[in-house]
């Protein structure tokens, strides 16, 4: 008998010896369909996306890590045009070197010198160019009327959200309270961690 069995050809069936089973199909390698997405596209994607998600997208993929450091102005930039228009023409906000910047001479706010900062010129400012006149957008540290006019003091309102932005945290290292320079989570996906 030649493997015939009742007249039949018997089917030789490939054995997978791990699985003790029939080999199963190679699987198909995922498409990423987000970081395969053009670049000009996947920036107005991220036009939309809040500040406070910036990190967790800069820390999601490598691709993305790239895209949002190498592209960080085009973000910002096209996020204050889009959801800040008309703040951005109050500011009279300009192209300072890639980025949005307000140029209306009442955006300075006080650098502080009571700190006793470890690296005492890290300090922001909003005429400076950068991710921080974006979050002072969000943060909706100035209220307008109908009119178009600021409600309440204005400077003050700048300085204290100056003041959070570069606050100073004590660390506790061995006992001890050492001056330490901490980013805000929306600042940390750009100037990364200080040493």
């Amino acid at each position: 008998m030649s493997g015939k069995k009742n007249g039949r050809k018997r089917k030789r069936v490939l054995m997978d010896m791990r699985t003790r089973g029939r080999k199963k199909k190679k699987a198909v390698a995922k498409i990423d369909y987000l970081t395969n997405m053009p670049p000009k596209i996947l920036l107005r994607i991220l036009s939309h996306v809040p500040m406070k998600s910036f990190l967790d997208l800069y820390q999601t993929h490598p691709q993305l890590r790239r895209l949002m450091r190498s592209h960080a102005s085009t973000i910002c930039n096209f996020t204050i045009l889009e959801r800040f228009p008309f703040e951005a023409w109050k500011f009279e906000a300009k192209d300072v070197q890639g980025w949005l910047t307000p140029t209306a001479g009442l955006i300075c706010g006080k650098p502080r010198k009571d700190t006793g900062l470890v690296v005492p010129g890290l300090q922001l400012q909003l005429y400076e160019p950068g991710p921080h006149f974006l979050f002072f957008l969000e943060k909706q540290v100035l209220q307008f009327d109908s009119e178009g006019k600021v409600i309440g003091d204005m400077m003050a309102a700048i300085q204290k959200f100056m003041n959070e932005l570069n606050k100073e945290t004590p660390v506790v290292y061995g006992g001890q309270d050492y001056p330490c320079w901490v980013w805000l989570r929306e600042m940390v996906w750009y100037h990364g961690v200080p040493s």
